[in-house]
């Protein structure tokens, strides 16, 4: 029985006649089965991108490389290719909030988050037994050190751990422009979705206070330029006059660990495409 592949094949290149042809016809001709495929023409931009999943024989896959390569330099396209069932090693990062935290434990642990946790880093010690809950490692790295000396401990723990990328899961300090250009497009954040209009301490009770009616949460990828890296994803809930602070943040929490999850979704099943500090999702 021939052995297969399940592959995601990502293209971005300058808008033009043929590309969907193109590329068809390379897998066509490799006998690979297109299961799922997405493209779109931003007519602003002037620019093409598409997304498809497909299966192919293992033997055939270098062959297939090999002419989307030759098509690549025909129309000064920008592609990857990915195993589709390899998941991805992540580390993420938190502070003294969980509910981020548990959202994609429990989608990871359910199969809706196809990825690996392969540790958390923390500056504080209060998300140690979640840590301990979900069998991951933990590590604690205080803040209180310069940040050339935590991000030096990030570095050594990160490459121990085989981390991929990272998630940001409310932890709540800033990382330095150095490390976050090591790992570009590679950190993916969550802040509620207020700034830059309720800025500082307790966020949630300025807008309370101002008697906000719609709240949201933004996941981006984290950038030298802080809560101005390319945004994945975006929700926003509707709140009643009737809240009460408490119920205001809770409601704000559910936003947020909703947003991240999703967010992280698309970055693993790779329909995150950026181009020039925006993103296309497919």
């Amino acid at each position: 029985m021939t052995q297969t592949t399940r592959q995601i094949l990502k293209i971005s290149c300058p808008d033009q006649k043929g590309l969907i042809a193109g590329t068809t016809q390379v897998l066509a001709k490799a006998g690979a089965n297109i299961l799922d495929l997405t493209q779109h023409t931003a007519t602003d931009i002037d620019t093409f991108f598409l997304r498809a999943m497909f299966e192919c024989p293992v033997d055939s896959l270098s062959n297939i490389k090999i002419h989307i390569e030759e098509l690549g330099k025909r129309c000064a396209m920008d592609w990857d290719l990915h195993d589709a069932n390899q998941k991805p090693k992540l580390a993420l990062f938190g502070s003294k909030t969980d509910h981020c935290l548990y959202e994609l434990f429990l989608g990871q642990r359910d199969g809706d988050l196809a990825c690996e946790f392969v540790c958390l880093i923390s500056n504080h010690v209060a998300l140690e037994p979640v840590a301990r809950q979900f069998n991951i490692p933990f590590f604690l790295v205080s803040s209180t050190q310069s940040k050339a000396e935590q991000e030096a401990r990030f570095r050594d723990i990160l490459a121990g751990s085989g981390a991929e990328a990272l998630v940001l899961a409310r932890y709540m300090q800033i990382l330095s422009p150095e490390f976050t250009r090591e790992w570009d497009r590679k950190v993916i954040n969550i802040h509620h979705g207020f700034l830059p209009a309720f800025k500082g301490a307790k966020p949630y009770h300025q807008a309370w206070a101002k008697g906000v009616k719609l709240i949201g949460a933004t996941a981006h990828f984290a950038t030298e330029d802080l809560d101005q890296g390319p945004i994945i994803w975006q929700s926003v809930q509707q709140v009643p006059d009737t809240c009460s602070i408490e119920r205001f943040i809770q409601i704000g929490k559910e936003v947020e660990k909703r947003t991240l999850a999703i967010a992280l979704r698309y970055w693993i099943d790779h329909r995150v495409f950026v181009y020039q500090g925006r993103t296309f999702i497919l």
